[in-house]
């Protein structure tokens, strides 16, 4: 069965340009979108990896039959307009991996969705809610492991606990609050979202990234990082999937895959209500997704919707 794979990036997770035409042929992967992240002022340098679009055009000339270039500028970027159309000229097939601080209700996030409006372009975002990041002073291992406990351990768990902790004992208390840096969030609120989705019908949006995936089911658990286990009702995407005929998301990267199978009932169901707007998408994890979408026992024509064919009708010649 034909494959694209909507969210891939080069030179991330150690991955270069060679190393992902291998992976592609060892998965019969036939074509990647192949994206990029920038921000030119990100409030946390540590969370922050650029990927350039001199690296994707680079491997789009080596390899002009298996990537589909996507690239999506700072939205603050100078002559904005001019740099997507000479890159549109080059080959530019979308707009990805939009991952900024911003809000869907900001006037520079409203120029750019013309610009991108005005070029055909669908676009590719990812969401992620706001929240205290722990930045380590030094290299040493008492602060990577502080470090690794305050962002992100055991799903969020270790993170409550040990505040909790050090606010009732005052233990660490001081060390920690002071060295929490704001992480305003990317594109995170789905109201606004809404409201562009209304305001830009031409524009194909498509979805990604933990708070979106965790509005999968409208049960929320303020400590998780990932929504854990079974649900009972789904949540706002299903929604905007169900209403919005120009919204998509990509089941790519942990917050994708964890979404579908932390209740495989639900994860069933999401796919057989939406199949005609899900893409097919791995995010450098390594993580088995063709294996997980097969465990849904979906007919043949539902899975060839997945794999290939709605990221494929998204792309305009």
């Amino acid at each position: 069965m034909q494959k694209i794979d909507a969210h891939f990036h080069v030179d991330l997770q150690g991955i270069d340009a060679g190393q992902m035409i291998e992976y592609m042929d060892n998965h019969d992967i036939e074509k990647c979108w192949l994206l990029t992240w920038e921000e030119k002022k990100p409030p946390i340098d540590s969370i922050y990896q650029p990927l350039p679009p001199e690296k994707v055009f680079e491997a789009y000339e080596q390899h002009p039959d298996r990537i589909i270039p996507f690239y999506a500028p700072d939205p603050k970027t100078d002559n904005l307009e001019k740099k997507i159309r000479q890159y549109k000229e080059n080959g530019l097939k979308g707009c990805g991996e939009l991952k900024v601080t911003h809000k869907w209700e900001d006037k520079a996030i409203e120029n750019y969705l013309r610009v991108i409006d005005k070029y055909d372009l669908p676009l590719l975002f990812h969401m992620e809610e706001p929240r205290r990041h722990y930045v380590p002073e030094s290299e040493s291992k008492f602060e990577k492991l502080l470090e690794k406990l305050m962002n992100g351990a055991l799903n969020g768990v270790t993170r409550h606990y040990l505040t909790v902790f050090s606010r009732k004992t005052s233990i660490l208390k001081d060390h920690i609050e002071n060295h929490q840096e704001y992480f305003p969030g990317y594109l995170y609120d789905f109201s606004n979202l809404e409201k562009r989705l209304k305001q830009f019908p031409g524009i194909d949006f498509i979805g990604h990234g933990p708070h979106f995936w965790n509005n999968i089911s409208r049960e929320q658990s303020d400590i998780l990082i990932h929504q854990k286990g079974r649900f009972d009702e789904f949540g706002i995407i299903d929604r905007l999937l169900t209403h919005y005929e120009n919204f998509y998301c990509d089941i790519s990267g942990k917050s994708g895959f964890n979404a579908l199978s932390r209740d495989h009932d639900k994860g069933r169901l999401f796919l057989e209500k939406h199949y005609n707007k899900i893409l097919f998408g791995t995010d450098n994890t390594g993580m088995d997704f063709e294996g997980l979408i097969r465990s849904f026992g979906l007919p043949k024509e539902k899975l060839k919707k997945i794999f290939f064919e709605n990221a494929d009708a998204l792309i305009r010649e």
